[in-house]
Formats: structure tokens, sequence, C-alpha cells
């Protein structure tokens, strides 16, 4: 196999046929930069692909009778453990495990930029814990928490922290020594020190300046080892039949219940999920799950039947070419089982989506547009009386978006742009006649009204400055304490709109000025107030 230099920085691939290693190669460089190229010792970060772990421990579990898939979570919980449920009905292991608790999306607080910020598994799921907006086994929205929280309930049932549970029953039995979990990797420091060798880069080549993160729910996302070692643990998945016993299990039962269906498209036979595992039919039937970080890219894809898989790791963000690529090479096409019988398209939003606090601006940016033809394209489409009501991949749901969000969004937008175009009129008109002044020409700018009409035109100018350096800011793995100076500051912002407007009618009413006057001051109140309501629109003070 080659690779295209152009676009490829490394990549491992490892490949496995009836438990013996069929191809075991790496490309490319772990750092450009350094020209120091990738081997087979290279360590890569798993991303999500880490969440096998979780399930195959579940399972370890079940079969010492020590978890029931289908027992209420909260029975295995310390008491008010969560305090965000918004349902009645009972969340258990199997809906966590097919992705149907029902839980809102968290982008900060999931990273961080330093190990020092990293707490234990049972505070950091108590800071994260998200909304719950569906409920339980109605929607996949794809989860972190619901993962981590598996493994948290593992961990309090084992009485070991979640990653010494890895380590002596997974890692161990497989001989999966350059491989960590730990959300630090300082119970390997061999791994370490090679993960501090690799860089991280883009798509395109661009080096991730700030590539390596900590993520606070770590057995969602926290693994980092080589492919070799990964290959392991896809082999102890297909055991064969000169294999001495299952490594992972006990009773061959339990292993063969794992990768079992354990949910199907709805109103279909068509397998999605089984038991975390995806299901996707290409040319064969096949079980996988993909994996990303800030920049890794990773995706484990085996076939039990055939008893063949592979592991696939780069060190590119969204990395396709291999991941999706190669995988389509050898195991073909995935295939779309759907039909649609309507005609109307529309834009549609992820099940896994943030809903509340400032960073929801972000899944507005994974709307999306669908026609007939996409949606033909999706795995499923739930249709009744020619509505869709759901479209369907492995991963995820995709939910319509009504046209009163679409139309509040847009008006939101065009709002915003208003605003700004007069608060930038009003502070440019003030410059003008400080010029002016200044040349004594005219009356001296700010005084009585005036200093107020100017200071809530600035205070304007200044929330548009920390809204774009919370959001930028937000892309470098910020704790969410770290950011509260900017909610604090739009809120006092809101709270001093709500001020100036009172103040400014009772000025209009008690006092004559010109038309002129008027109405830039009542456009200094507009620009005001609709910048306090996309402010609170789109929460963006939490």
């Amino acid at each position: 196999m080659a690779t295209n230099q152009k676009n490829t920085a490394a990549v491992s691939v490892v490949a496995i046929k009836n438990g013996q290693t069929i191809v075991n190669k790496t490309y490319g460089y772990a750092d450009f930069e350094q020209q120091r190229t990738a081997d087979t010792s290279t360590v890569f970060e798993w991303g999500s692909t880490s969440k096998l772990l979780v399930w195959t421990s579940v399972m370890q579990l079940v079969e010492q009778g020590k978890l029931d898939l289908d027992t209420n979570i909260q029975e295995y919980l310390p008491e008010g453990f969560l305090k965000k449920l918004e349902y009645d009905d009972p969340i258990t292991l199997m809906n966590l495990m097919n992705h149907q608790a029902g839980w809102e999306d968290r982008l900060i607080d999931l990273w961080y930029s330093s190990d020092d910020d990293i707490v234990d598994l049972s505070e950091a799921l108590q800071r994260f814990e998200p909304n719950q907006l569906y409920k339980p086994g109605s929607v996949v929205a794809y989860s972190n928490y619901g993962t981590a929280l598996a493994a948290y309930i593992v961990e309090v049932q084992s009485g070991q922290p979640f990653y010494e549970y890895i380590n002596e029953h997974i890692f161990k039995p497989l001989n999966m020594k350059e491989t960590s979990i730990h959300p630090s990797q300082n119970d390997n420091l061999n791994v370490l020190k090679r993960r501090n060798e690799i860089q991280g880069y883009t798509t395109n080549l661009k080096l991730i300046a700030k590539n390596r993160a900590y993520i606070s729910l770590y057995p969602a996302a926290g693994v980092i080892g080589t492919a070799e070692d990964a290959a392991k643990f896809l082999a102890a998945l297909m055991p064969t039949d000169q294999d001495r016993g299952n490594l992972l299990f006990k009773n061959k039962d339990t292993l063969n219940e794992m990768l079992s269906t354990s949910l199907y498209y709805d109103g279909t036979s068509t397998p999605r999920i089984a038991h975390g595992f995806f299901e996707v039919e290409y040319w064969v039937p096949a079980l996988e799950h993909g994996g990303s970080t800030a920049a890794f890219s990773s995706k484990f894809v085996f076939d039990p039947k055939s008893k063949f898989g592979l592991v696939v790791m780069t060190n590119q963000y969204n990395e396709l070419a291999y991941c999706v690529g190669l995988v389509q090479k050898l195991f073909g096409n995935s295939f779309s089982t759907s039909s649609v019988t309507s005609e109307s398209g529309g834009y549609y939003l992820p099940a896994r989506q943030v809903v509340s606090g400032f960073s929801k601006g972000y899944s507005m940016l994974s709307m999306q547009k669908f026609n007939t033809f996409d949606l033909s394209n999706f795995a499923n489409v739930v249709e009744t009386d020619g509505i869709i009501e759901k479209a369907s991949i492995p991963y995820n749901d995709f939910l319509p978006v009504s046209n009163l969000t679409i139309n509040l969004i847009k008006a939101s937008i065009i709002a915003l742009a208003v605003a700004i175009l007069l608060n930038l009129r009003a502070i440019i008109g003030y410059l003008f006649r400080l010029f002016k002044y200044k040349s004594k020409k005219w009356e001296r700018p700010g005084t009585g009204f005036d200093k107020y009409h100017i200071a809530i035109n600035f205070a304007g100018l200044v929330v548009i400055l920390n809204t774009i350096l919370l959001f930028m800011r937000a892309l470098g793995f910020p704790t969410y304490a770290s950011l509260r100076i900017h909610f604090i500051f739009n809120l006092l912002y809101v709270i001093l709109v709500a001020a100036y407007l009172v103040l400014l009618i009772y000025k209009l009413r008690k006092i004559s000025y010109s038309k002129k006057r008027k109405a830039v001051y009542i456009m200094s109140g507009v620009s005001a107030f609709l910048f306090a309501a996309f402010i609170v629109g789109w929460d963006l003070y939490f």
C-alpha cells in the first residue's frame, strides 16, 4: 500500500484473519517538522473507538452477575447522582449501549489542555451532566456522557478505578503493553513518551499546534496506543476454534451476546447496533466503530463470521482517505435500506446536538438541508403520512427542523446584522463629531444624555469583540470556569441595556429633543435591544 505524502501524515494499518496478523504496516511521518517517521511502535489516539472497551467491560460484569442490561442504572449509582433527568422512564445499560438515554451533547469541559485540570471520573460526570432532551429509547443520539457513565458503573461495581479495571481485565490478558487508557497516561510512561513524539495535523497537513488534549470523560475517547495492540483486542472479539478459550470472557455465549443485535432501525429488521458496536452492511455485514480527536482519526472494522478485521489509525483530524476509503476498498461500500415517498426535503439537525449554553451555536453549524435524493441515501427514514419524522445513519438520528425554528434563526442573524450596522454608525458618528469638536466647529460630544448614548454603543462594540473572543477561546480546550468572565460581561451588558432603555424612555418623554437627535437615541436603543436579545436567545451568558 502506497501513501500520498501530499495528503497524508502517518497511517498505521493492521489486518487480521483467523486470529493471525496478515498486515502490520505504518507509513508517513509522526512529525513532519522534525522529519520523524512513523513505525509500528508509533502510538495514536483511539478517540471514540475507546468506547468498545467500555461495552466489553460492561459485558464482563454482566457475565459475573454484577450488572443487568435491563435494570434502571439509578440502582447502580450513588443516590442523587443524576440531577437533570426530565423523564420518569428508567435509563438502562442497554439504553447507554444503544446511545438512547436521550442526552444533549456537551462540548466545553469535555477536553482539557492540561492534565492539571483532570478530576476523577465521578466528579467529571457530575460537572458535565447534560440536559435530557428525549425520552429514553426513542432517539439515537450518540453520547460520550452515556458511555462514560457506563464506565463509572463498572468502576462502582468492580471497586476499581476504570483505567485500573481495563488494565487488569483487558490489556493484561491481551498483552496490550503499548496502550493506556489512563487520562494522562501516567500508568504507562512508555506510551506517554511516545505520545509526545507524534504531532497531529489537519486533513490538509497543517500542523495543529494544540494537538495534545486530555478528556475529562476519558473512557469515551481517551485510549492511546499502537495499532498492533488495537488489533489484539479486535482478534479477541473473533476467537478461532483453535483458541484455548476466550481471553475476555469465561463463556463464549457472553461474547456472542455482545456482538448480537441490540437495536434495529425503526420499523425494520435491519440491524443497527450490537451492544455499542455499530452494524454496517458493506459487501458483508460488519461491526465497526470510528474515532476522532482534535488531531487523530481511527476506524475498527471486523466481520466475526469470516474472522477478518481491520485497524486504521492516523494522526490527522477527520481523515477519510484511509479511515473510510481503505475500509471501502476492503469491505465495499455500505448499502442504504431506506425508501422515501415524500417529495419534500428540508433542514435537519443531528439528534446529537447542544441545545443550551453558548455552544449551541456550534450545533447550528451542523444543520443540513436534505432533498429527497439525499434522504434516500440514509440507512433508514421514518415517514408518517408523507411527513418525515426521522432519518438515520448507524451512529445518529437526524430530526427535521421546523420552519418556525428556521425563521427564528434567520431573523436572529438579520437582527444581529442590523444591530452591528446601527452600532457602527453611532460610533463612527461620534468619532466624526469628536473630530469636528477638535477643529472647534461643533459642540463637544458626550455631554448630557449623549454620554449614555455613546457608552451603550461602545459597550455594544465590546460585546461583539467579547463574543468573538469567547468562541475563539472555546476552540482551545478551555474549562467552562475559564470562560466565565465572558458570560459575566454579556450578562452585565443585558442589565445595562435594560437600564438604558428605561432611561431613554424617560428622557424622551421629559425632554424635547430634535427629531434628528431623537432618531439617533432611538437607533442606539434598538441596537442595544437587539444585541441583548441575541445574547439571551443564543444563551451567550452561560
